[in-house]
């Protein structure tokens, strides 16, 4: 599936144009209005956009290509946003998470599992999408560096018969 791409509305210029900005955003919510609002506000940012009506068809979107952020909606009819969470920490654990929420106080357990980098709360503004955008993008990199980072074991057998180490 190709990147969404908006054009912004004549007169307007997309948000941070002073400010270089690339990735790829996946939006998972299942109101189709709140998903075009919100592919068009991250359009704006300058961010390539995916979207995906449920958690099911999130996890295709993740399997065919890079996405750097998942703003997922975390009550949809099927599989929820935290059923998708855990999902994605299994199979794409470099990609960073975002809620949206109707509820003002999320439980603890949720918000401090491994990539949410926050969740923001219905109905919310620009201003608040921006931010925890960017901060999903930091936690992004960040994830990226540490797993580059992280040794790999190799499989039994592989050094044998050559020489790993003179010491």
């Amino acid at each position: 599936m190709a990147p969404i791409v908006l054009s912004s509305p004549v007169g307007t210029e997309p948000m941070n144009m002073s400010e270089e900005v690339s990735g790829t955003i996946l939006v998972v919510d299942d109101d189709e209005g709140v998903r075009k609002v919100l592919t068009r506000w991250v359009a704006d940012m300058g961010y390539a956009v995916k979207a995906a009506e449920n958690a099911d068809r999130a996890l295709e979107i993740m399997r065919e290509g890079d996405v750097d952020v998942a703003l997922c909606d975390v009550r949809m009819p099927g599989h929820d946003g935290i059923w998708l969470l855990d999902q994605m920490r299994r199979s794409h654990p470099d990609i960073a998470a975002v809620l949206a929420t109707g509820v003002v106080e999320m439980d603890p357990m949720i918000t401090l599992r491994p990539g949410v980098v926050g969740y923001i709360v219905k109905p919310f503004s620009r201003e608040e999408l921006t931010k925890v955008v960017k901060r999903g993008m930091a936690e992004r990199r960040r994830l990226q560096a540490e797993h580059r980072a992280r040794p790999r074991m190799l499989p039994a057998g592989v050094v044998e018969g050559h020489v790993v180490s003179r010491g």
